[in-house]
């Protein structure tokens, strides 16, 4: 056990209430061998604060806060706590978790022992979870992603689906684990480096696990590993008003472009193809803004 600890990242961006429940359910876990630490980012409805009493009032000093002003993107926020994870000497995993979700009581634990059973140390990259709806507990988000860099379309595993058990004891074929919960070793960031800050918001999580196919590592997900997502909380669009909701539209159109540019830049032509297509489909409905959105992102890059 004492070789097992995993530390956990969390970035709380303006939601304290979600991140709190993440936290207990973190807390409830099997695995106790683990340390979470949450980057706050610019305070938000004094969150520092609200977390703060939160991890006083446990008296347990397996969390930590990290607060940050600057609001960098979602990459620069998970490094921090990536960082500070790997100066202890007793960080054995990481799992960078979103703070809208919340864990099995067994999800942890399910993680570390597939890492111990069923995967090469040599070649195993990123290890995600089955994501499972937190309102809608039987249906799932997903069990990772494909990325198909000749047609410019990702496909998330299992969306939408019945879980009836349909992906055990399966080997599942996948190019990606989403952000939301991403498990891996202090030895596969010593091979790829830390998340891509390129991204302000959207991508990143795709482009790390390409670092890591392209340098021979292997992208899995432990099924057994459940964890129940709200969607929409940890990028802060829940809390937006429509303009701010643009906003994040331009940081996927653009991360979109930014994922070919660093990965496939001989095939940029798709991803244009692609956002041309995605604009005549929101003049057609009507969407007009979104629409010089991405127009705007097309000619300004």
């Amino acid at each position: 056990m004492k070789h097992n600890k995993a530390y956990i990242i969390i970035i709380n961006y303006g939601k304290p209430s979600h991140t709190i429940e993440c936290l207990e359910s973190i807390l409830c876990n099997n695995h106790d061998n683990y340390q979470a630490v949450v980057v706050d980012i610019a305070n938000i409805h004094y969150s520092v604060d609200m977390i703060t009493a939160w991890i006083s009032g446990k008296e347990d000093n397996r969390f930590v806060l990290i607060a940050e002003q600057e609001n960098k993107g979602f990459a620069f926020a998970n490094n921090i706590g990536i960082k500070y994870s790997l100066e202890q000497n007793d960080c054995n995993f990481l799992w960078v978790l979103n703070n809208d979700t919340i864990i099995a009581k067994n999800s942890l634990e399910e993680l570390v022992k597939f890492y111990g059973q069923n995967v090469d140390k040599e070649t195993c990259g990123f290890i995600g979870s089955k994501i499972l709806d937190y309102e809608n507990r039987d249906v799932i988000q997903n069990v990772g992603g494909t990325f198909n860099k000749w047609t410019g379309y990702s496909v998330l595993l299992g969306m939408g689906e019945k879980d009836v058990g349909q992906f055990e004891d399966k080997r599942i074929k996948l190019d990606y684990v989403v952000g939301a919960a991403m498990f891996f070793s202090p030895s596969l960031v010593s091979e790829i480096g830390l998340m891509p800050e390129d991204y302000f918001l959207y991508y990143e999580d795709i482009d790390w696990c390409i670092t890591a196919q392209k340098s021979g590592f292997k992208n899995t997900t432990c099924i057994k590993s459940l964890v129940y997502h709200k969607q929409g909380v940890s990028t802060g669009a829940k809390l937006l008003s429509n303009d701010n909701h643009l906003q994040n539209k331009k940081y996927l159109y653009l991360s979109y472009l930014k994922l070919y540019r660093r990965n496939y830049k001989w095939l940029l032509p798709v991803a244009y193809f692609i956002l041309f297509k995605q604009m005549a489909g929101k003049i057609f409905h009507g969407k007009f803004a979104e629409a010089k959105l991405i127009f705007k992102v097309i000619f300004s890059e």
